[in-house]
């Protein structure tokens, strides 16, 4: 189990960084996606902030282990309309900049097993 402790948002945030920095960076595009996705979630672009700075900080392990448990908050704590919500708004920040890699297509394919879409 990680220190770092999960509410819907930040799990949410969690997932946003761990689809947009699939290709080591994150793009204007991908930004400016996030910005939307969030105000029209009324999340706050601040706690994303602070999610991402304190995520960025920890271990290539500890990072995997809070990107699992934000999996499952998922899965567990949202409904399946929310998870549907949840994959529809990841995929529209991965499309923001373009075609999908084949890493975040990867990606993907789990989330649509893990969440049962």
């Amino acid at each position: 189990m990680s220190t770092y402790a999960l509410t819907d948002e930040t799990a949410i945030d969690v997932l946003i960084f761990w689809i947009e920095s699939t290709n080591g960076s994150i793009s204007f595009e991908e930004q400016e996606a996030v910005k939307r996705v969030l105000s029209d979630m009324k999340y706050k672009m601040k706690t994303y902030h602070q999610t991402v700075s304190h995520i960025g900080a920890m271990s290539t392990e500890h990072l995997k282990e809070v990107i699992e448990e934000a999996i499952a908050y998922v899965r567990s704590n949202f409904s399946d309309d929310g998870k549907k919500l949840t994959y529809s708004l990841l995929d529209s920040v991965a499309h923001s900049d373009g075609d999908l890699t084949s890493d975040q297509k990867e990606k993907f394919e789990r989330l649509k097993k893990e969440f049962g879409i």
